[in-house]
């Protein structure tokens, strides 16, 4: 078990399965599937140059390529999270990985823009399924008061999966081939499918929600934890997918860097996120979600502001670890904060609700940094980016949401 598994191992009390055998399968599975998930979204963000080549696509065309991903999550999350407190969290966890297997296959075998799209958004659906699953098991077996700290310790093992992402995207494509990366992550995902349907007991934390899921969710949402985490979720997502899009085409235009260059960035960068995520979380429990927050929104705008401002790859490494630094803050806030609007019966409900605002924020992300690039150019996509954020910083300290 990674350092997150066992940090969360640590927080975690009994479960409602038979000692402690059970309650560390399901922790190794849970970690397990928020890993591969991560390690999906930025896999293919130091491949963007050789797509391009592969495909002929335009940077508008990559970024909706980047998109589809998330757009299926945006369907599929709610329906989902209902499922995941009806029929338990097993079953859906399990399929959830099947799809990621078969999704990661099709994206090795594309030479066209429409298999790669068909292929992310067959992810899509599979990185919802189990990522909902895995993270309301973390969140059934948090002890009262470290919530917080259980979810940024999942968080961490997610920025551990965000390194390996970008890290073996970049260093196995040019190691061994384009392919390699993405039968490497099917191959993870069925090994950890074989896992869970041996080790993990049937029917874990089964419920029967009794009010309708429209009316829990505008309720929910209509909380100020509730409110603010959407906020939140929404802006830091759409931060990133733009990011994702607009560093890699940058770094490669402006400086010539490799695949593997980029994707060692991106791995440093997560490697402050899965160090701060913890950290994120227990300040949370402790001293209320509210300065977490700040702080990550506040150094999320400065970061993207750097990109633009610091020259060459040394300052892109600064800006891009001060940008790990924010995005764990921000999460590490906004997820208990979501957790916390939901009752504990509709808890499924209130992950696929933020899965589906993840998913929007990064289907937006990716389609407007592209066509930012197209327009004008990386300093504005950046520029404006760190204008938003900022404001949204701002109109958080205003309103001062319960704690």
């Amino acid at each position: 078990m990674d350092a997150a598994g066992r940090v969360l191992e640590e927080s975690v009390v009994g479960s409602q399965d038979d000692g402690g055998r059970s309650r560390r399968a399901i922790i190794v599975v849970a970690v397990g599937a928020v890993t591969i998930d991560a390690a999906l979204l930025g896999l293919i963000a130091p491949l963007l140059p050789t797509i391009k080549e592969r495909t002929g696509a335009t940077d508008g065309a990559l970024g909706f390529a980047l998109a589809a991903y998330a757009i299926p999550i945006a369907i599929f999350s709610l329906p989902l999270g209902r499922a995941a407190d009806r029929l338990g969290r097993k079953g859906l966890l399990i399929a959830g990985l099947l799809l990621v297997a078969a999704g990661s296959v099709l994206i090795a075998a594309s030479n066209s823009l429409g298999l790669l799209i068909a292929a992310r958004g067959i992810q899509g659906v599979g990185s919802a399924a189990s990522w909902i699953s895995a993270l309301a098991l973390v969140s059934d077996a948090a002890p009262m008061g470290r919530r917080g700290e259980s979810i940024g310790a999942a968080l961490a093992a997610t920025g551990i999966g965000s390194i390996a992402g970008p890290a073996l995207g970049g260093v196995a494509a040019d190691a061994i081939s384009y392919e390699a990366p993405f039968l490497i992550a099917c191959g993870c995902a069925l090994g950890l499918a074989g896992a869970a349907v041996v080790l993990l007991p049937r029917g874990i934390r089964q419920s029967r929600p009794a009010a309708p899921a429209l009316g829990v969710i505008v309720g929910s949402l209509r909380t100020s934890s509730g409110r603010w985490a959407s906020i939140i979720i929404l802006a830091s997502a759409a931060v990133l997918g733009l990011v994702e899009v607009v560093a890699p085409l940058d770094l490669e235009s402006r400086l010539g860097v490799s695949a593997t260059a980029i994707g060692l960035l991106f791995a440093g960068s997560i490697a402050v996120d899965a160090a701060s995520s913890p950290i994120g979380g227990r300040w949370g429990d402790r001293r209320g979600r509210l300065w977490p927050a700040v702080a990550g929104l506040a150094a999320t705008a400065f970061s993207v502001a750097l990109l633009a401002l610091l020259p060459g790859l040394g300052g892109a490494a600064i800006a891009l670890a001060v940008y790990g630094a924010g995005v764990a803050f921000s999460f590490s806030a906004a997820f208990p904060w979501m957790d916390d609007a939901f009752d504990e019966r509709e808890r499924g409900l209130g992950y696929g609700v933020l899965n589906l605002l993840y998913a929007a924020g990064y289907a937006v992300g990716p389609v407007v940094g592209g066509w930012l690039l197209d327009l004008a150019g990386a300093d504005l996509a950046y520029w404006l980016t760190a204008a938003a954020v900022a404001a949204t910083t701002i109109a958080l300290l205003a309103s001062r949401p319960e704690t």
